[in-house]
């Protein structure tokens, strides 16, 4: 299993318990992922993130960034395999290896992770201001449907054919919108590949964000929570190339599950989520954990 892994959960039992089960269960980290690890007092907090995965090494694997990620062709098998990049998955072992030389006081090491740290958070700057360029406002959203159709949208009752209708038209708009704002140009595919694009699926994770808005009943979004929802849709559409995500934030998981869904309905390329069947299995090994101690 290749399980995407939310900045929340790096230092969790939860991540380790998985891990542990088996060599072939893999930890897939995003960028955000690995800049969030810097966070705060650098030395601190990358030493605390890496807790569970410097201890797997082997079981990780570090994605491509977003704008590397609309580049891959869609046509092909194995999407997630080339959503990885090969050069930051083979430095996670070194990395590992620099923590431990940290950890012992090493002062060349440790001043290479604080410089690190000062282009994490400079780039994570970078990238949130640019995370929720999408920027389609709760209004212009609603503008797509009638107050029925919205009416139900808050009531979380069943859509008629027309709202779903409405609903990819909405998709297909936008992701129109997303191809034409990259400099690089990617090439749109045809209409068989559309689904396994990065960007329409990309789209199609916003879009349910913004319908759990609305399910919420809410009027306007400020721009801090607006770029951390942003980011968190990054997380869910990478999951849907994998196995699952692995999470803390319940509206996080449940945008990658409705996602998911409607990708699948619509007939996109999907692994298998096996995060559920195997969720008694990885609770039952963090149990054992805890009593053992």
């Amino acid at each position: 299993m290749r399980i995407v892994i939310d900045s929340n959960r790096m230092q969790s039992d939860e991540l380790r318990a998985f891990l542990s089960l088996s060599s072939d269960n893999i930890a897939v980290l995003t960028d955000y992922a690995a800049m969030e690890a810097f966070q705060g007092n650098s030395l601190v907090s990358i030493q605390a993130s890496w807790t569970v995965l410097r201890d797997f090494p082997r079981q990780v694997l570090v994605l491509k960034g977003t704008r590397a990620a609309a580049l891959v062709d869609p046509r092909a098998p194995g999407m997630g395999k080339r959503l990885v990049s090969k050069s930051e998955t083979k430095a996670v072992a070194d990395f590992a290896a620099l923590l431990d030389r940290a950890a012992t006081g090493n002062r060349s090491v440790q001043t290479q992770l604080l410089q690190r740290g000062r282009w994490a958070d400079d780039h994570m700057q970078s990238m949130l201001s640019k995370a929720g360029d999408m920027n389609l406002s709760i209004s212009e959203f609603s503008a797509f449907f009638t107050e029925p159709e919205l009416k139900r949208m808050r009531k979380n009752e069943p859509w008629k054919p027309e709202t779903g209708t409405k609903f990819l038209e909405l998709v297909d708009h936008l992701t129109v919108n997303s191809f034409e704002a990259l400099p690089d140009k990617p090439k749109w595919p045809n209409d068989k590949n559309l689904v396994d694009h990065f960007l329409y699926r990309h789209t199609l994770t916003y879009v349910v964000y913004m319908t759990r808005l609305i399910q919420r009943g809410a009027v306007t979004r400020k721009a801090k929570f607006a770029r951390n929802d942003a980011v968190d849709v990054i997380f869910a559409t990478y999951a849907t190339f994998f196995n699952g995500l692995m999470t803390a934030d319940d509206e996080a998981s449940a945008i990658h599950h409705i996602a998911r869904g409607m990708l699948k309905q619509i007939g996109a390329r999907l692994p298998e989520d096996y995060m559920e069947p195997y969720f008694r299995i990885i609770a039952d090994e963090m149990d054992d954990g805890l009593t053992s101690h």
